[in-house]
């Protein structure tokens, strides 16, 4: 007789009368620890049973039986999972053995249908995979931590990685029908938030074949001979264009499509340069994005997939628009150097990063234009004594934007003065100011500019009786104190 046979002897004679019996009063039984008298149970339901479907229970039988010879410790450290769940799942495996000699098979019990450990002791995974992210919760007895959640779940992690994750655990109890005796037993629910990682791998694979290819033929700019400039940084800012929306103006109050986006582009350039003249910046900062596009991916809807009304197809609209801000891009460099800055909307994330590695490769050779298309949800811009953050505003609360700024750029925070720190942000499609204080900071704290946008209302916007001035602004950016002028375009 096997270590520990004879206490298992005692456990079936005592399990095969009471099969529903818990982990605890079967402890209180025997004299033995729970998690001993867990893994009695296991062994029993092999014995009675058969094996387990269980995910993690068949990756544990299938490295036993390839490796005859490994014990629990060795096989946790294969699976990544804890020693404790390696030998209670080869309790089971060691039950199942007797199960086929008795039988003639080993048979596959589905995990649902598993004798209960305690009252109600069934467990549930819920997986909801979208296209960039991925929610795991699982309640049950079995799966008490992280690393337990990810291989019970199959987590592939060169394709998802973990954002944050929780752990709860209760108890819960059940009136044993035949004795009346209440069972409880513990229940944990171990929830985990995921992003994605193969959209970044591929979007690097992109942009380095894209930009080879087209840097071969990226025309060659000399430098712009232009009168002395001054000091400071002027930001054109044209946020929230959704080129290639449809509006009718009879429904919505306004007309747009392509042909009168282009024309309010150049207009609010144009207007914004002209009231700046004076100013003669030694930079220009052009951010690009923050829904240039109105469409992404192949169908005629955003990033996440909600249809738009849209009056061209994504591929006419991507080469217009890029050209449209290469255009731009060259108007804006007759005044002076620019950096370009291309930030994530929500309509058209890879539709961003694309035209910013167009953008990237077209002005490569270049004199005076720089492109920032790094593949990071905020992008900050430090000039001077100053620091601006730059995002779309769909994502983050901004409330955390002001400790984003410090923590994510330390050494520029620690460089710029409180005066000149502010965040930029568009998707509302109104003007707004928020000042946010932080306790361990100067009074002025960290400015949160939400910047109007040049589009109208959409047929649904319009329903809703949603309204808001059209607008596109520019702000001059001291070198010493930040933004000291804000100048305003307002279409016709």
């Amino acid at each position: 007789m096997k270590p520990g046979d004879d206490i298992y002897s005692k456990a079936r004679e005592i399990l095969r009368g009471e099969p529903t019996m818990g982990k605890k009063r079967l402890a209180d039984r025997l004299g033995v620890k729970t998690p001993t008298s867990r893994r009695l149970i296991w062994r029993f339901r092999g014995e009675t049973q058969g094996h387990s479907s269980d995910p993690v229970y068949q990756n544990v039988r299938k490295v036993k039986e390839a490796n005859p010879d490994w014990g629990p410790r060795r096989i946790a450290q294969e699976l990544h999972i804890s020693e404790d769940h390696a030998m209670m799942y080869l309790a089971r495996w060691i039950g199942a053995q007797a199960f086929q000699s008795h039988t003639g098979t080993a048979a596959e019990r589905p995990a649902t249908e598993a004798a209960p450990e305690a009252p109600n002791a069934g467990s549930t995974l819920q997986d909801a995979v979208g296209e960039r992210t991925r929610d795991l919760c699982y309640r049950g007895p079995q799966i008490k931590t992280l690393e337990d959640l990810l291989v019970y779940a199959k987590v592939d992690s060169s394709i998802w990685e973990v954002e944050r994750w929780v752990v709860n655990k209760w108890e819960v109890g059940a009136r044993n029908p035949a004795t009346g005796e209440i069972l409880t037993a513990p229940l944990f629910q171990v929830k985990a938030w995921f992003r994605r990682k193969v959209i970044e791998t591929s979007l690097n694979e992109f942009k380095e074949a894209l930009t080879e290819v087209l840097r071969q033929d990226a025309p060659v700019r000399p430098a712009i001979r232009r009168a002395s400039r001054g000091e400071g940084m002027l930001e054109i800012a044209l946020m929230d264009l959704h080129f290639g929306k449809l509006c009718w103006g009879e429904e919505c109050g306004r007309d747009y499509n392509p042909k009168i986006a282009e024309k309010m582009f150049w207009d609010a350039i144009e207007d914004l340069l002209a009231k700046s003249a004076g100013l003669k910046p030694e930079k220009i900062l052009f951010p690009v994005g923050n829904d240039f596009y109105h469409t992404d991916i192949l169908g005629r809807t955003t990033t996440a997939g909600t249809p738009v009304d849209s009056s061209i197809v994504w591929k006419q609209a991507f080469v217009q628009g890029w050209r449209l801000l290469a255009a731009g891009i060259e108007r804006l460099r007759t005044v002076a150097p620019v950096d370009v800055v291309v930030v994530n909307g929500n309509h058209d994330v890879m539709s961003a990063f694309h035209v910013g590695e167009v953008l990237h490769a077209h002005f490569s050779r270049t004199d005076g234009v720089t492109v920032d298309n790094s593949p990071t949800q905020r992008k900050y811009v430090a000039f001077k004594k100053c620091l601006l953050g730059l995002t779309h505003g769909s994502e983050e609360k901004f409330s955390s934007l002001p400790i984003l700024l410090a923590t994510e750029r330390k050494e520029d925070w620690a460089r710029s003065v409180p005066a000149a720190r502010e965040f930029h942000v568009g998707h509302l499609h109104h003007k707004k100011s928020i000042q946010f204080v932080l306790p361990a900071t100067d009074v002025s704290g960290v400015l949160i500019r939400v910047i109007p946008s040049l589009t109208p209302l959409d047929s649904w916007h319009a329903s809703k009786g949603y309204g808001s001035k059209l607008a596109a602004e520019a702000y001059f950016w001291d070198p010493e104190c930040g933004v000291t002028v804000t100048l305003t375009h307002s279409p016709e």
